[in-house]
C-alpha cells in the first residue's frame, strides 16, 4: 500500500509539469503517462465500490463519478496520442485526481482497513 500511495504521489508533480508544458514531451511518453494514471486510479475504483456502504454516499459518489469520467478520458487518450484540444486541463484533472487517492487511503484509515 505504501509503494501504492509513494507512486501516486509521483504523479501528481508530474501531472502538473505536463499541464504547465503540454507541448514538451513526446506522444509516447504523454500515452504512458495516461495509461499509467488510469492504472492508478482503478484500485480506488475499486475499493470506493467495496467499500460504499461504509462511506458517506455524496462523498462516494462524486469521487466514483470524477474517477469514472478520467479512466475513459485518460484511456481514449492513452490510445489515440496527441492532438486533444485543451489537454492541459486534463492534466489538471489527473494531479486532482491523484490527490483524491491520496486523500482517500490517508484520511480515511477505518473505511480502508476495514477490508484488511
Amino acid at each position: 500500500m505504501i509503494c501504492y500511495l509513494v507512486f501516486c504521489s509521483l504523479l501528481i508533480p508530474v501531472n502538473l509539469w505536463a499541464a504547465i508544458t503540454p507541448h514538451l514531451h513526446s506522444d509516447l511518453s504523454m500515452q504512458i503517462l495516461h495509461a499509467t494514471s488510469t492504472l492508478i486510479l482503478l484500485p480506488l475504483l475499486a475499493s470506493l465500490w467495496i467499500q460504499r456502504k461504509h462511506l458517506n454516499q455524496l462523498t462516494s459518489f462524486i469521487l466514483s463519478i470524477f474517477l469514472c469520467v478520467m479512466v475513459v478520458i485518460n484511456t481514449w487518450i492513452a490510445f489515440m496520442g496527441m492532438g486533444v484540444r485543451n489537454g492541459w486541463i486534463d492534466h489538471l484533472f489527473l494531479a486532482l485526481a491523484a490527490m483524491s487517492v491520496e486523500a482517500y487511503f490517508l484520511f480515511m484509515p477505518t473505511a480502508a482497513s476495514e477490508k484488511a
